[in-house]
């Protein structure tokens, strides 16, 4: 560790974890240990899986979405 308190991660730990410069990084301390994980994003995308699966053009869902105005007829 630098006297600034930073440290150096290993390459093959960056690989592992998939993690790159500017990436957040959470800590953890458990007791006398540290866990170090990439920070997971806030958003659960598993409610996402499969909503755009069916075929359909984004034009398609797009107009199914917006509301019919009197001018677009």
């Amino acid at each position: 560790m630098s006297s600034k308190g930073q440290i150096t991660i290993p390459k093959y730990v960056r690989e592992a974890l998939g993690i790159e410069p500017g990436d957040p990084l959470e800590f953890e301390v458990r007791g006398q240990e540290c866990v170090v994980r990439k920070k997971r994003s806030s958003v659960d995308w598993s409610q996402f899986i499969g909503v755009l699966a069916d075929g359909r053009s984004t034009d398609e869902i797009m107009r199914e979405l917006r509301p019919v105005r009197a001018w677009d007829e």
